[in-house]
């Protein structure tokens, strides 16, 4: 397992691109480019400086699932009380094994009271058959119905009814704890989504710039690419650190203890969590955001909504800061990013391209800081002054 904490961080810090978004790779066939991928990325250091920003690390984007990990915090600070499994399945987007959907269907059955029993019906998702195909052929083979425990949601949505249930039960002893109702606890007016919200400001140090209905239906928040790297800065140094945020700690170590159920064996987000031992959290349209035990993270967006080229992105700037040696990264590369092939040779698919990280662009952004840049809060006090 790699130790991400070595060896020891470039001490560097960057600028930002002028650009909004940059082409960051490149997917080559027989030496030709047959697709450009622009993104933008950020990557902060343990002391939550900036050491490389390329494109706009200020425009707010959806951080969908990635937001997981800050809604499953929201979750127990409202009353849900999820350990280990129960908390790596709230922040998961899994696949629907049959060890997922038993996690998720725990969740339900731990946070059922007498007067609110909560089932799979309770979950306002569409029921589905698991994207895992050994769990959906099992269920076509059984005859078995769709489930909403096979939503990769399930989990999160779980955790958000469990919430609500220990918020009715107070009853009279707590104020307003009759509003936590479970008909509509997708509301974004809803209490349970209110202290979510507060909670996502709280760790990314910034107001939240929208909020909108994600794929779930659940409210999805909107921030910076700089406020998705704090809050990931946060989680990854709060991985079995007793002196972190009682709740950062306990989401953190279990989604590094439980990475299965995070995505699903063999898929990036749950290799590289065991890898890295790092918190690692994909979202659609492009995100993605890592926190490491050193308290680094990087956070990437790519413009085109695609997932081929995150990881290797990710990884590539990782490397160049100096918190993976070139050898890990490749290694890595080769363990998340899927060759370009062509044909087959003796049974065996032939590689005949591949996809190309500009790292000449990730080390040009890396620049020693002996003078203000533009923009600079230095330069601004002169200006003032």
């Amino acid at each position: 397992m790699t130790n991400s904490t070595t060896p020891q961080a470039t001490t560097h810090t960057s600028h930002q691109s002028s650009a909004f978004d940059v082409e960051l790779a490149q997917l080559t066939r027989n030496n030709f480019i047959e697709a450009r991928h622009r993104g933008r990325l950020i990557l902060l250091g343990p002391d939550g400086e900036v050491q490389l920003a390329i494109g706009d690390i200020h425009e707010p984007f959806y951080l969908r699932s990635a937001a997981k990990p800050l809604q499953a915090i929201g979750s127990m600070k409202a009353g849900a009380p999820l350990r280990g499994s129960q908390v790596a399945i709230a922040c998961g987007s899994h696949r629907g094994t049959f060890e997922q959907m038993r996690a998720v269907q725990d969740v339900l059955t731990q946070g059922s009271t007498e007067t609110n029993p909560l089932t799979p019906a309770n979950l306002a998702l569409k029921p589905s058959y698991p994207s895992d195909s050994q769990a959906y052929k099992a269920m076509i083979q059984a005859n078995l119905a769709r489930t909403p425990l096979a939503h990769p949601c399930s989990g999160k949505h779980a955790a958000f009814l469990w919430a609500c249930t220990a918020k009715l039960e107070r009853g009279e002893l707590e104020a307003g704890s009759q509003n936590w109702t479970l008909h509509n606890y997708l509301d974004p007016a809803h209490p349970l989504q209110q202290v979510i919200t507060e909670e996502i400001e709280a760790f990314a140090g910034e107001p939240v710039a929208a909020i909108g209905v994600d794929g779930c239906g659940a409210p999805v928040h909107a921030l910076s690419l700089l406020g998705a790297a704090r809050a990931y800065s946060t989680l990854g140094s709060a991985i079995r650190n007793l002196g972190a945020d009682a709740r950062a700690s306990t989401v953190a170590t279990a989604m590094v203890d439980y990475p299965e159920l995070i995505q699903a064996p063999g898929s990036p987000d749950t290799v590289l969590s065991e890898e890295l031992d790092a918190i690692v959290k994909g979202g659609a349209e492009g995100v993605l955001c890592i926190g490491l035990r050193s308290g680094a993270s990087v956070a990437v967006k790519m413009s085109d909504g695609t997932h081929r080229a995150i990881y290797a992105v990710a990884l590539r700037a990782l490397a160049a800061c100096g918190y993976l040696s070139v050898e890990e990264c490749e290694r890595l590369l080769a363990l998340v990013v899927r060759p370009v092939t062509g044909g087959y040779v003796d049974g065996e698919p032939v590689v005949v391209g591949e996809l190309r990280v500009h790292e000449e662009l990730l080390h040009a952004e890396l620049f020693t800081r002996e003078d203000p840049t533009p923009g600079d809060p230095e330069e601004n006090a002169q200006e003032e002054g």
